[in-house]
């Protein structure tokens, strides 16, 4: 999968640019408040209609202006054209310039793993955003997964909704139950896939990036334990917590309430990780992710490294750009062209105050 370029209006601070990319690694430098993350930020928008940033479409629009826009021509055997279309009432989705009215038809169409500092946080977050996190990586190459996941979480606020009135119905809080059960099974099986994959590949990116012996893994924390029947161990959790529901009015425990660990040696890394140490086991995650998509999708997603080589050594710098320039698409930001690279082809962009310049070619972009 290859973004060939990609189109900005009135996002963020760009008022309107268009970047022809290099296939292979790009570098875009720049000063601190410039618009680097931003231009990332716009790709991970077409990737999941969202923003990994902010939960308000609103704030990407540029100041004083009516509407944002985004779109890219991409390749992954055909070249495929996606747009998105931000405005204060909301947001329209353009596929080969056509709207689509479900979501779930535009997200994973591109796909994009980013690594971003602000990715540090997943350790000591709360677990919703793991399970967003967890929920995101599955539902771009799993459209099977998104609509079992939309189904439970309707399900959950019809049964809330029901656990809130004075007399529920019990015989419809059984119909939900059965129905959230089934959904539940798919979920955690979709889920249990995608955690025994990831651990898969996982210890050996951390051993190669690291140069350690230690092994970085995710733990799925899940309502059911290994055994093949999911459904029968739900039906016992939704039996034995309903008289608990029924007195709080809410349902206490399901696969939203699920989490993942990241474990370094069998530990917690908040436990036991250094911040190097956690730093790399968040990149053999995002390189694992990778190695997930492909295998799913046939589709080789665009890496997205948004200022990690100042927080590595030079040594570790070096191992990830070896594991990386010839697998995939690389966009990576930082403040300064790193010496070792201009050994590497590479295009370099250089942005100040939403402004870009090809300094590989020259010229205002």
């Amino acid at each position: 999968m290859i973004v060939k370029n990609l189109r900005l209006r009135n996002f963020r601070n760009y008022e309107k640019t268009e970047l022809v990319l290099n296939p292979r690694m790009n570098l875009i430098t720049g000063e601190n408040a410039q618009g680097k993350t931003n231009l990332l930020e716009s790709l991970v928008v077409l990737s999941l209609t969202r923003s990994h940033r902010i939960s308000s479409d609103k704030q990407m629009i540029r100041h004083e202006a009516e509407f944002a826009e985004i779109g890219c021509i991409f390749e992954d055997g055909t070249d495929k054209r996606i747009d998105v279309i931000i405005h204060p009432e909301g947001k329209t989705l353009l596929v080969k310039k056509q709207p689509v009215k479900k979501s779930s038809e535009f997200i994973g169409l591109l796909n994009v793993i980013l690594f971003s500092p602000d990715d540090m946080g997943i350790f000591t977050d709360a677990p919703r955003e793991r399970r967003k996190m967890l929920n995101q990586e599955i539902t771009k190459v799993s459209p099977g997964y998104l609509s079992a996941l939309s189904g439970y979480q309707n399900l959950l606020k019809n049964r809330n909704i029901l656990l809130k009135q004075e007399h529920p119905d019990i015989r419809y809080l059984d119909v939900l139950d059965e129905q959230m059960i089934g959904l539940s099974v798919k979920i955690i099986q979709e889920r249990r896939r995608f955690v025994s994959y990831i651990n898969s590949r996982m210890p050996e990116y951390y051993r190669n990036i690291s140069g350690s012996d230690l092994t970085g893994v995710i733990r799925y924390l899940s309502i059911a334990d290994e055994s093949d029947d999911i459904e029968g161990q739900l039906r016992d959790l939704y039996m034995n917590m309903r008289l608990r529901d029924l007195e709080y009015h809410v349902t206490g425990n399901g696969v939203h309430r699920e989490d993942i660990e990241f474990d370094l040696d069998g530990m917690n890394v908040t436990l036991a990780a250094s911040q190097g140490q956690k730093r790399m086991i968040l990149l053999s995650f995002k390189l694992a992710l990778m190695n997930f998509a492909e295998e799913l999708s046939g589709k080789t997603p665009v890496l997205l490294l948004d200022d990690v080589l100042s927080e590595l050594d030079l040594i570790r710098q070096q191992r990830l750009i070896q594991m990386i320039q010839n697998r995939c698409q690389c966009i990576i930001t930082a403040t300064e062209y790193p010496s070792f690279l201009k050994q590497h082809e590479i295009t370099e962009f250089c942005i100040e105050n939403g402004t870009i310049v090809n300094k590989t070619e020259g010229g205002l972009l």
